[in-house]
Order: C-alpha cells, then sequence, then structure tokens
C-alpha cells in the first residue's frame, strides 16, 4: 500500500512514472508531464515519449517494440540494464542523444561494437557495458572529457593509449594487457575505485613489466578507497614493488599473486576494513602481518597454488582486534589453536578441512579452541580434499564441532559441507555500479564479482 501512494504521488508530481502491467494507461494531463519513466510491463505504453529526460526499460521483451530511441533528443538517462540486446544490429542511435549523463548496458549481452559517435556525448558522466560482449571500443571514447563512472566488459579491451584524458573519472572498471596502460592509468588523480583485469594481449603474450608499472602508477593515485586487482588465470607473478600512497585504502581485492605482497604494510593501511586475498602461497608470517591490520573487519584468504601451509599456526592474542568476518580456504590445514583474547569480535568463522589432517595424528577440534572466541555466532566447515570424504569421517568432525558448540557461551550455528555436495560461487566483483544521482554521489547499488 505504501508503495502505491509513493508510485502515484511520483507520478502526480512529474517526479518519476513507474508503468506496470496493472498500470499502463496514463492520462492525456499527466502523459504531458511524463519526464522520467521506468517501464517494468509486457507491452510498449501508447504515450507520446519525445520529452523524456530519464528511460529505464527493465523487460527484455519490449525493447523491440520500441520506437527508435534517436527520437528522444531530450535524454539525459538511458537505463537498459539486464535488457536483451544480443541481436540487436547497432547502437548507432547512441551518438544522437547529446544531452545524456548516464548510460548502462549492464548484462544486455551486445555483442557489436560501441559507435564511434559515442565521443560526441560530450556531457557524459557514466558510461557501463559490464556483462556485454563488446570486444574492443572507438578511440573517440576518451573525448568523454566529464565520465566519471566507466565500466568496462569482461571481454573488452581498451585502446592502448589516451586513457589519462578522462581525467575526471572516479569509479574505472577494465582489463589491461599492457605497460602502456598501466602508466597511463596514473594521470587519471581522481579514481577513488579502481577494479582491473590483468591478463595477456592479443597474441597471447604476457607484459613482464606491467605489473611493475602498475604499482607505480597506483603510487599516484592518491585518493583511491577501493582497489581491486585480478591476474589472469594462466599466468601467476608477484606483485612486488613499493606504494606509499594508498592510505586511503579501505578495501582491497587481489587475486592470482604468487604471495602475499609485501606492500601489505598495517602501518601504512590504517583504514583497510576488507580484504579479499587469493594467492599461491601463504606463510605463518603472513597470517601475522594481516593480524596487525587494526581496522580490518572482513578477511578472506584462499591459496590456490600448489605451496600451501603445511605447518599449523597460531594467531595471536592481541591479533585480528576487529575483525568480525573470516575464511580461510586452500589451507593444508587451518589454525591450530585461537589463544585467549585473540578475534574478539568474530562472529562468523569459515574454513576448509582436509580429511588427511584430521584425525588421531592430525588436527582436532580442541586445537581450535573455538570457546575463546567470544563472539562466535556461526561456524561453517567445509571437508575438502582429493579423495572422497568417508561418512565415518564426516561424522566424526561433524559430532565434535557440535560439542564445541554446546559449550561455548554463545552456542553458535554449526554448517558442515562436504566437496561434491557442495557448490560455491567464489567469483567476486568488486564492482561498484553508481546510480544517477543528483548531487553526483556515489551510491553503492552492488558488489558484483567479475
Amino acid at each position: 500500500m505504501v508503495l502505491d501512494l509513493i508510485c502515484s504521488l511520483s507520478r502526480e508530481e512529474s517526479f518519476a512514472t513507474r508503468l506496470t502491467d496493472d498500470c499502463n494507461q496514463i492520462t492525456t494531463y499527466l502523459e504531458s508531464k511524463v519526464r522520467r519513466l521506468s517501464i517494468h510491463n509486457t507491452t510498449r505504453p501508447t504515450m507520446n515519449m519525445s520529452k523524456l529526460r530519464s528511460l529505464t526499460i527493465n523487460n527484455p521483451a519490449i525493447i523491440n517494440s520500441m520506437p527508435p530511441m534517436s527520437c528522444f533528443y531530450l535524454l539525459r538517462v538511458l537505463d537498459l540494464e539486464d535488457c536483451n540486446l544480443k541481436d540487436h544490429p547497432s547502437l548507432d542511435f547512441v551518438g544522437k542523444l547529446f544531452h545524456l549523463r548516464y548510460l548502462s548496458l549492464l548484462n544486455t549481452g551486445y555483442a557489436g561494437d560501441l559507435p564511434r559517435e559515442i565521443g560526441k556525448l560530450q556531457f557524459l558522466q557514466t558510461l557501463c557495458f559490464h556483462e556485454t560482449d563488446i570486444k574492443e571500443v572507438p578511440l573517440s571514447i576518451f573525448g568523454l572529457r566529464q565520465l566519471m563512472f566507466l565500466l568496462a566488459g569482461d571481454t573488452t579491451r581498451l585502446p592502448t593509449s589516451g586513457l589519462r584524458n578522462l581525467s575526471s573519472l572516479e569509479l574505472l572498471v577494465m582489463n589491461m594487457d599492457s605497460a602502456n596502460i598501466a602508466e597511463e592509468l596514473g594521470h587519471l588523480t581522481q579514481l577513488r575505485v579502481l577494479w582491473v583485469m590483468l591478463r595477456k594481449d592479443k597474441e597471447g603474450r604476457w607484459d613482464e613489466s606491467m605489473c611493475r608499472v602498475l604499482l607505480g602508477s597506483l603510487g599516484k593515485l592518491h585518493r583511491i578507497q577501493t582497489l581491486g586487482v585480478r591476474i589472469s588465470d594462466d599466468v601467476e607473478v608477484d606483485v612486488e614493488g613499493s606504494i606509499d600512497s594508498l592510505w586511503n585504502l579501505s578495501r582491497l581485492v587481489i587475486y592470482g599473486t604468487s604471495r602475499l605482497p609485501k606492500w601489505i604494510d598495517p602501518t601504512s593501511f590504517l583504514p583497510l576494513y576488507y580484504l579479499d586475498i587469493k594467492v599461491g602461497q601463504v606463510r605463518s608470517e603472513d597470517i601475522q602481518v594481516l593480524g596487525m591490520l587494526r581496522a580490518l573487519r572482513v578477511l578472506e584468504v584462499k591459496v590456490a597454488g600448489a605451496k600451501q601451509v603445511f605447518e599449523r599456526f597460531m594467531i595471536r592474542a592481541d591479533a585480528f582486534s576487529c575483525l568480525t568476518r573470516c575464511k580461510f580456504s586452500g589451507f593444508s590445514t587451518v589454525p591450530s589453536m585461537f589463544p585467549t583474547g585473540a578475534m574478539p569480535k568474530l562472529q562468523r568463522f569459515k574454513f576448509y578441512i582436509r580429511p588427511e589432517n584430521f584425525g588421531d595424528s592430525g588436527l582436532t577440534v580442541d586445537d581450535l579452541a573455538l570457546s575463546h572466541l567470544l563472539s562466535l555466532q556461526t561456524v561453517r566447515v567445509r571437508l575438502d580434499g582429493e579423495d572422497t570424504v568417508s561418512e565415518e569421517l564426516a561424522m566424526k568432525v561433524k559430532e565434535a564441532l557440535r560439542n564445541e558448540a554446546r559449550a561455548h557461551p554463545n552456542h553458535p550455528d554449526i554448517d558442515i559441507r562436504i566437496d561434491g555436495q557442495w557448490i560455491q560461487l567464489c567469483m567476486y566483483v568488486f564492482l561498484f555500479l553508481p546510480l544517477h544521482d543528483l548531487d553526483g554521489s556515489i551510491t553503492f547499488l552492488s558488489e558484483r564479482l567479475l
């Protein structure tokens, strides 16, 4: 009832008009006042839409029945998210929408080319074609001097020169395949959110200097608050160097590096509260370094290489003082003990147990000392290994953990999964999609992973 009231008032005040299957008719009086239209129904409205300022279409079935988009020459916002554009011939009409500020093709599957005329949209502030099949973009895109948010697709390659011209960018999601692009990135000093995928070039060659140049560019980006770096799955490199400018960094995601980068320094990363890292090798001393990140509230560490931690490691009593969520996966063992005082705010804990490390000569639940985690509410355990986990072992682990939960003052929930019976979604998009806010501020719509 409240939603219907809000939609009715919004429509009467000409703020925004929302059309659904049960509300497709608009009076002639209101039709002349409609400026912002959101279409959720399955039939195209018969109203005159030439004066629209904002158009959002949420139904893929209606896109092909719409009149030519080029006739909406006053549009400032065009949001086609989730509309099926796989068979759409072209986007040439975009070049005629000279007043456009916001253009989203998110998850449309469009496989054509962006027209060169897109460079004429001098007022464009947000351009999103993430989750499309656009391979390349025209060089004219670097003429969009007011562009603040650029979200390129997973398969899209940007031109190797010209990126530095987008000096107003605050959010950038892109692929990188050369040191030249990495160098130009350092000129985007207004960036606050950056997600970059390092990959091989068109010929399948890996630029050995790309990581080094990238770190040099990151050292110039003093406003960065969110940083995500993902390295192509068939490449494993060390992201080493010196970065002394990330004092504002609050969220960090790194996927594909050989080991924990040395530049992750507790003395420099004071506001960092979110860390998600996938590495080839983790040592006990790396865990101790992470434990000294005083503002850290969310930690996910995944070991994906052949060289894993084989010795047990202990969490220090003064480590992870603010951590509320923690996940360890891919380790050959789990922390052997949580001393009194460790992780005092931890509420959700998730880890993996390998069958060969659990038993009479291996890990026992008593080694974990979960009772010392006074704020614990949820424990998720995954039995993972090369061999099929036996039912006997599974029952043994379940019973041990349940006994631990009964003895814990909070009686945390215990959730146990067995490899082969649980498929976990592991794709992280550290993608923050900005809404078209009137005040120009960034509103994070979702965390969608590449």
